[in-house]
């Protein structure tokens, strides 16, 4: 599967914490190593959920998270190809089910 980093997510990334970075480049790297949409969403590790009510503004795809650690989560969304999109990053796990 490719990976693209939208903008924010690299800024947020940039300014997390050591352990954070760390996990998400774990994360990248799994990431590619995965073959297609099934397979990602059977992946027990990353916890892939579509999260209903929310779309991307610019894209207006469907969100989904992903775990990067037990308490930290990625917004995405897919493209063909298969692509994963990785939008932002949120520290507090429960904040980022929250619509704003």
């Amino acid at each position: 599967m490719r990976v693209e980093l939208r903008p924010s997510f690299k800024e947020e990334v940039r300014n997390a914490a050591v352990p954070v970075r760390r996990a998400v480049l774990k994360t990248i790297e799994l990431l590619s190593t995965i073959p297609d949409v099934s397979t990602l969403g059977a992946h027990h590790g990353l916890r892939f959920e579509k999260i209903h009510g929310f779309i991307e503004p610019s894209s207006g795809r469907q969100i989904h998270f992903i775990r990067i650690t037990r308490g930290v989560r990625a917004m995405c969304c897919l493209e063909e190809g298969p692509t994963i999109i990785l939008v932002s990053l949120h520290a507090q796990h429960d904040k980022a089910y929250r619509k704003n």
